[in-house]
């Protein structure tokens, strides 16, 4: 039998799972979660409707029922029957969706991730990748984690990927992360799910997963040009810019701490506290270095003007002087 389109038609499907393929490590998580809300969801409509139903014609006017029939005004049981089930069912789904949501933050096991830094703007996404290309669409290896760095040059857009089961926004002024292992080779649209203007419903990409790591090797050597790097931007415009001034990047000391080896490392700050040195510090403490001072060290440097595409190139160059455990 066929089901005829229309609304029935996608309710049942949508309960059968007829949700897109599943190309992502966390998909499967994440449709457990939405069909276990969906059937409970159903189920308590049904018995809802069902019970309404019952009372509307159980306890109807009549010409032999003029008055209501006397019931108790109280059950405690009852009350906390009613009460008990529907919470226990709600923390069921805290409890589920919480472990799904901490797959989809935290850094998958196994080797560290490839990073993919991600620019946003109106309305376009740019993808630099590992290898130092940069794209329109994104590229990745099946079975390979990847760390999306997702940033935003003008407002909020939310980069969504159906078969993955994951959306993350790209907002301004700060950084956001996304963390998946791909599981299936292909092509997949990448849309953006927060509106962001006129051209939004055009702001679209392919994600290209690659079956294999010479596929994508293939894919990285293709118009190869003497065009650099992202971290090798970074490093140019760490010289230009006038950083190695006060910023030796060879672990010598300087007016600043050396950025040698400073990706990941916990700092202390004047007047007590740590941070740790990730791409957000690394924005605050060119936005605004007074913020986050460095102990030992005195507030002399001024705010940079950087665009946010510069800002993930400087990011990517302090990475790459990271130290090898």
């Amino acid at each position: 039998m066929t089901l005829a389109p229309g609304p029935l038609r996608s309710l049942l499907l949508a309960g059968a799972g007829y949700l897109p393929e599943r190309a992502s490590s966390v998909a499967e998580g994440v449709d457990h979660v939405f069909h276990f809300i969906f059937w409970v969801s159903a189920v308590s409509l049904v018995l809802i409707v069902a019970v309404t139903l019952l009372f509307v014609f159980r306890y109807r006017a009549s010409a032999s029922r003029q008055a209501p029939e006397a019931s108790p005004d109280h059950s405690t049981r009852l009350e906390l029957t009613w009460s008990g089930i529907p919470l226990l069912l709600v923390m069921v789904m805290f409890g589920i969706s919480t472990k799904v949501y901490l797959d989809m933050t935290g850094a998958p096991p196994g080797p560290a991730p490839a990073q993919v830094k991600v620019m946003a703007r109106k309305w376009s996404w740019w993808f630099d990748h590992p290898n130092g290309k940069g794209a329109k669409d994104l590229h990745l290896v099946v079975g390979q984690p990847v760390e999306l760095v997702l940033a935003s040059a003008d407002v909020v857009h939310s980069l969504y990927v159906p078969q993955f089961r994951l959306k993350q926004d790209a907002v301004p002024g700060r950084y956001t992360r996304m963390n998946f292992t791909p599981i299936m080779a292909g092509t997949f649209p990448i849309l953006c799910a927060e509106y962001c203007g006129t051209n939004h419903s055009q702001m679209m990409a392919d994600v290209v997963i690659h079956p294999d790591q010479a596929s994508y090797d293939a894919w990285a050597a293709e118009g190869r040009s003497p065009t650099l790097s992202l971290a090798e931007q970074g490093r140019k415009l760490f010289d230009e810019k006038g950083c190695s001034a006060c910023h030796s990047d060879d672990g010598s000391a300087g007016v600043g701490p050396t950025v040698k080896g400073l990706w990941g490392k916990t700092e202390k700050l004047v007047g007590g506290g740590t941070a740790t040195v990730d791409e957000n510090y690394v924005r605050e403490s060119i936005v605004t270095p007074a913020r986050k001072i460095v102990a030992g060290y005195e507030d002399m440097m001024p705010p940079m003007p950087l665009e946010e595409q510069e800002m993930l190139a400087v990011i990517a160059y302090l990475q790459s002087l990271k130290e090898k455990p």
